[in-house]
């Protein structure tokens, strides 16, 4: 199993004389010592300010390491204010130039480009996976995750490493090492090295393929509390003078048992023999792999399987996008050949950026409309890179979801050689049903108490249920079932009977 080890450096506000810095070095000194890789995802305010300190050391020790991107700043405006108004596109492009302001930073301090882009606390927004693919990096902490998969997930272009944990059924892909500070004290410690022993029992034993381990915040080894939940809340930038109040710093004694038990802790996975410690860099390139082709078998499986065959919904290797536009492009060469094609090339391809109607504005299409919808749908995939909200059968819209019913029931027929005069365009839901899910997850921001009360999710929630439909499994290995009867195919007298 392999696992990754997350350490997210991100304080501002405290002076050089309160040493925060220090932490990130011994714990990536350690790190190397044990020949274990971590991971810092590092906000770009604090890669200036130890730039600034001057901490050659400290940025030398963590550069030995993997770099993330931890969004530039705590002071708002933060990333869900920065797309709250914005369209797809445009929010799109706003977060790669704010995410590159932080990479600019990052590149000056550690003298190396970042691998990753992460999420800051609620700091996240559907685009940031879409700005996280602009600029090839993996997705890390995402709140999008494959019910039923433990790993890492595409979604919206991006490889994203999400923060499920699981359920009490099942295993998830991410754990947390406990409570922050506990590495200060031994018996609290003991109680978390031993919570970790069995979650990495349980993620083995489930054949996770993949594990992110959140270790913690360097800073809050040597701070007893988070000062910036105050000092950023309800969406105000002040000042530790106007707020009246820091956490106090930890003695030399807390400090140092802290280094011991966190030797104890990387000890403890360097013993371990069933998994592999990697940075997040390795981890993307083990799952960066996507396949070539949607074969013909898994069309049928796809079409074939479910209580309502026809509802969008997720697949065990291709997004709901690829598979639909992977049908609408079978369909049209079978009128071409007169026979499905045995495998067609897939299409990297998002959700729409509108939401679709839902109910279709004509009931019926003939087989040369039907056949024209699916045309536009390739058309306008090739065009713009994203599944169109409606396609047009005269003046009429028939949403996604609909023309996704229609190309599976069309699809069936044809693995039978049946083909229809003419085809009901049915209501369908306009997304997965696991996009409520993530409509939920992202909604959360109203609540964090960082956003002010004036903050609205609803765009930001919107384009999350879009994205479902550019949502799948990663892996490591990629599949190459399934293996259907071939009796669905070939004549049946070519089928050997016994």
């Amino acid at each position: 199993m392999y696992v990754t080890l997350h350490f997210d450096v991100e304080d501002t506000l405290y002076p050089a004389e309160a040493r925060t810095d220090d932490a990130p070095a011994w714990i990536a000194q350690t790190l190397s010592k044990a020949g274990l890789r971590g991971t810092f995802h590092v906000i770009g305010d604090k890669a200036r300010a130890m730039v600034q300190r001057g901490r050659l050391d400290v940025l030398a020790a963590m550069a030995e390491h993997d770099i993330g991107i931890h969004t530039d700043s705590n002071s708002h405006p933060v990333v869900p204010e920065l797309v709250a108004e914005c369209g797809w596109a445009d929010g799109v492009a706003k977060l790669v130039d704010y995410e590159k302001r932080a990479t600019d930073a990052l590149k000056k301090a550690f003298w190396k480009a970042p691998v990753a882009a992460s999420r800051h606390a609620v700091f996240s927004a559907p685009q940031s996976h879409g700005a996280a693919a602009a600029m090839g990096l993996p997705y890390v902490y995402g709140y999008p995750y494959c019910p039923g998969h433990a790993g890492p997930v595409w979604y919206a272009g991006a490889l994203n490493f999400p923060t499920h944990k699981g359920t009490a059924e099942a295993a998830g892909c991410h754990l947390s090492l406990g409570p922050e500070g506990a590495l200060c004290h031994d018996e609290a410690f003991d109680a978390q090295l031993s919570q970790l022993r069995e979650g990495l029992d349980r993620a083995a034993a489930a054949d996770v393929e993949c594990l992110s381990l959140f270790v913690g915040h360097p800073v809050r080894i040597q701070v007893k509390g988070w000062t910036e939940d105050e000092l950023f809340a309800n969406g105000r930038n002040r000042t530790v003078a106007k707020l009246g109040h820091a956490y106090e710093v930890r003695t030399a004694a807390e400090v140092e048992r802290a280094r011991r038990n966190f030797q104890r802790f990387a000890d403890f996975l360097r013993d371990r023999k069933d998994i592999q410690v990697v940075g997040i860099g390795r981890a993307a390139e083990l799952f960066g792999k996507q396949p070539d082709m949607v074969s013909r078998d898994a069309l049928l499986e796809y079409c074939s399987a479910g209580e309502n065959p026809g509802h969008p919904r997720l697949h065990a290797v291709f997004s709901p996008a690829e598979l639909l536009v992977a049908l609408g492009e079978s369909l049209v060469a079978t009128e071409g050949r007169g026979a499905l094609p045995r495998a067609v090339p897939r299409r990297n391809v998002l959700g729409p950026v509108e939401k679709p109607v839902l109910v279709p504005e004509k009931p019926f299409a003939s087989l040369d409309e039907f056949l024209a919808l699916c045309r536009e749908l390739g058309q306008r995939v090739e065009a713009t890179g994203h599944l169109p909200a409606n396609v047009a059968l005269g003046e009429a819209r028939v949403g996604l979801g609909s023309l996704h019913a229609a190309c599976v029931k069309a699809f069936r027929a044809a693995c039978h050689g049946d083909r229809f005069a003419r085809l009901r365009l049915e209501r369908v839901p306009r997304y997965p049903a696991f996009a409520h899910e993530l409509d939920r997850a992202f909604r959360w921001t109203e609540e964090c108490g960082f956003l002010g009360p004036e903050f609205s999710a609803d765009r930001m929630c919107l384009h999350a249920r879009l994205q479902t439909w550019s949502l799948k499994p990663a892996r490591t290995r990629i599949p190459t079932g399934p293996c259907l009867e071939a009796g669905a195919f070939v004549p049946a007298e070519l089928v050997s009977k016994e």
